[in-house]
């Protein structure tokens, strides 16, 4: 038995002016992820963003607010905190400062310059470390056991 296709995009409509954005690429994946704590998205209309509660999945009718409720209703405030905006840049920060400390101490006894452009590469190694440990031991695994899919974009 093989996995269903995941869509590629998906379109919802603003309630307000009653037309359609069609989401795509990442934004599909933030928009499509209950978990991803989004509280605003954009109408391509209007030209600005507005609380979910605003917009309705097109092939549903359901708000996106309430399909984020309805698939993340077995969350615990712990996963909710785990999947979070403030975790993943906690995260990505820590990754950065260790980053930069370890490759500090590769260098520590060259010349300053090289200790910065050292630190400055540790920073941003460090980080997009930090993302990866964020997406594959907390948002992923968490997102996937709430949800019970491993690519919200199939969700409905």
């Amino acid at each position: 038995m093989s996995d269903p296709t995941v869509p590629e995009s998906r379109a919802y409509r603003h309630v307000q002016c009653q037309t359609e954005t069609v989401v795509g690429e990442e934004s599909f994946v933030v928009a499509s992820n209950p978990m991803s704590s989004m509280e605003q998205t954009f109408c391509s209309t209007c030209q600005m963003m507005f609380p979910i509660a605003e917009f309705e999945w097109v092939d549903t009718g359901e708000t996106i607010a309430d399909y984020y409720a309805r698939h993340s209703a077995d969350a615990t405030d712990m996963q909710r905190l785990l999947c979070s905006k403030k975790c993943m840049v906690a995260i990505a920060l820590l990754g950065a400062l260790l980053g930069a400390i370890a490759f500090y101490l590769l260098v520590k006894d060259d010349d300053f310059t090289t200790q910065a452009f050292v630190i400055f590469a540790g920073l941003a190694v460090g980080g997009v470390i930090g993302l990866q440990v964020f997406l594959k031991v907390f948002e992923g695994p968490i997102t996937r056991k709430v949800c019970g899919v491993s690519d919200t974009r199939l969700l409905k």
